[in-house]
């Protein structure tokens, strides 16, 4: 669940388009045979823009839901992106939709559980209550490209892709570049220095890049654990 939410980010270029207004403002998710809703605690802030997460588990099956999304999607009348354009950065599927009038996103990221149900996990992005985001004073490697801030209670977050190089390769720039900001591994990819925690997640996407994630927040208190214990 939670490299699930981590991995909400959501990015697209809003296009205009009309129809179904009428309809719009009082859009529900309506996910088929949902079992239980929990709202995900915090406020969500993504390249500046406000996120509203929840989550929905049903007893129907995947293929269903997904295709259930989509089916209201356009029957409100949100403007649906072809799939070569909808943003894939998980395993998991993810459809996202946009209400060019109220300047809305909606994106589910459909995730099955061994126990045979769906999580859903319903994201909206409210585009029309955009900030300039700060800084994110977080290092990217040369060549990153595609860079994602998020902000949570007491967290940031920056995701970016960087093609041409391998996971060692990110590996080592970060080991040399936090090094000389003062932070030492404590354990593989966590780095601590004296007031501040940084969680790094390298892996490869399915088009080929090295996706990259660092997580910032203020330091736990130390655990007198020695690197690699």
């Amino acid at each position: 669940m939670k490299r699930v939410l981590r991995g909400l980010v959501l990015v697209w270029g809003l296009l205009g388009a009309e129809g179904a207004w009428a309809q719009r403002a009082n859009f529900s998710w309506d996910v088929p045979k949902t079992v239980s809703v929990v709202d995900i605690p915090g406020s969500v802030d993504a390249n500046g823009v406000p996120v509203k997460l929840r989550a929905v588990r049903s007893k129907e099956k995947l293929e269903v839901i997904l295709q259930h999304v989509v089916n209201r999607f356009e029957d409100w009348g949100f403007l649906v992106p072809p799939g070569h354009k909808q943003p894939q950065l998980m395993r998991e599927p993810m459809i996202t939709a946009i209400d060019t009038r109220q300047l809305i996103s909606y994106t589910a990221i459909l995730q099955p559980n061994p126990d045979g149900t769906t999580t859903v996990i319903v994201g909206e992005a409210y585009f029309s209550q955009f900030r300039r985001p700060g800084a994110s004073g977080l290092p990217v490697m040369p060549g990153g490209s595609k860079e994602v801030t998020a902000e949570t209670e007491g967290t940031r977050t920056t995701t970016y892709t960087v093609t041409g190089k391998t996971v060692a390769e990110v590996d080592a720039f970060y080991r040399e570049e936090l090094g000389r900001r003062g932070f030492k591994e404590v354990q593989p990819r966590l780095f601590r220095s004296s007031g501040e925690e940084l969680q790094l997640h390298v892996g490869v996407t399915k088009e080929g890049p090295v996706a990259v994630r660092l997580i910032r927040r203020a330091a736990l208190p130390d655990d007198g654990l020695s690197p690699g214990e």
